[in-house]
């Protein structure tokens, strides 16, 4: 009996132990870079890298994300979702650089992009992401409408919804607004997921300067039936980036976290420091502080946050 109630006990801590160490993807997913961070950088295993350089991407920590990006795609060149990762890593690395490395960095992203369509023609956000690459960058560096039009007829194959949300993009880059905004409501016709559309819209009218269909786009986004639990994190963002109902955006991003169904595009730490640049706004000092702190407990490495807490203690 006792032999049996050993194994009983052995196959409970067995049980537990995998309870207590969930996979990095879900670590990355949940928010919880700390130990998605502890749990890869022990492993040299192409997978593991891109997984890890998705960490550093979500922390900001650009030079890290592209170290661990180039170690993924040298060791599974064939992998189109490694150089995906890659290019928006360059990407990114290129905004927080100097001009002359963040052209070096920029034409770098532009070729991960590519060979990421190459690899996988029917990969949509990699179409997606250099669509928007063609549209913004100048032709010497590579870039052009023309292009992006020619990737929005290839994303039409497959996800007609995204390709209106690129045509509305290079509509509003040429400075054609109405036919923009066409673009936009054309895409949540066909959307797949059209809260997420809604919200496409909505950031367009926030840079126009058109706060009142803002809202109303968002509160149209959020009523969408079937949205997924991250439009609630989207459109938070939009309220704070628009300086309105900041109180809406916390309550949105508080029943983002209480979803369950938390992805790796909107981590728990980057909601909690969303959470803490709301209140901080609202003058509410000490509850921005528990949020930063929050924030910081699942991402140790998230320097904004780090100064956040600085400022307002």
């Amino acid at each position: 009996m006792k032999l049996v109630y050993s194994i009983f006990a052995s196959l409970l801590l067995l049980a537990s132990a995998s309870i207590a160490a969930p996979p990095p993807s879900d670590l990355l997913s949940s928010g919880h870079m700390n130990e998605a961070v502890t749990a890869l950088t022990s492993r040299a295993d192409a997978e593991s890298l891109n997984l890890l350089s998705r960490a550093y991407f979500a922390m900001e920590r650009w030079d890290d994300a592209v170290k661990c990006g180039e170690r993924a795609v040298s060791l599974a060149p064939q992998n189109a979702t490694y150089h995906l990762w890659l290019g928006r890593e360059y990407g990114r690395k290129a905004g927080d650089s100097s001009a002359l490395s963040a052209a070096a960095n920029a034409k770098k992203a532009k070729s991960e992009f590519e060979r990421a369509v190459q690899l996988d023609p029917a990969n949509v956000p990699a179409r997606i992401d250099l669509a928007q690459y063609y549209t913004e960058a100048p032709g010497i560096m590579g870039g052009g409408v023309d292009k992006a039009h020619d990737q929005a007829v290839q994303i039409a194959k497959y996800d007609l919804g995204a390709a209106h949300l690129v045509l509305a993009r290079i509509a509003e880059k040429q400075k054609q607004y109405p036919e923009a905004e066409g673009q936009f409501r054309a895409a949540i016709t066909q959307a797949k997921n059209r809260a997420d559309m809604w919200l496409q819209l909505a950031a367009f009218y926030r840079q126009q300067g058109r706060l009142d269909a803002m809202q109303a786009a968002v509160r149209t986004a959020i009523a969408e039936p079937n949205r997924p639990a991250e439009s609630y994190f989207d459109a938070a963002s939009e309220l704070y980036l628009s300086n309105r109902n900041y109180s809406d955006a916390v309550e949105y991003l508080q029943e983002y976290l209480a979803s369950g169904a938390l992805v790796e595009s909107a981590p728990a730490f980057r909601a909690h420091y969303m959470i803490g640049q709301l209140n901080e706004k609202m003058g509410r000092n000490a509850a921005a502080a528990a949020e930063y702190q929050a924030s910081l407990m699942l991402a140790s490495g998230f320097a904004p946050a780090r100064s956040a807490l600085d400022r307002v203690q």
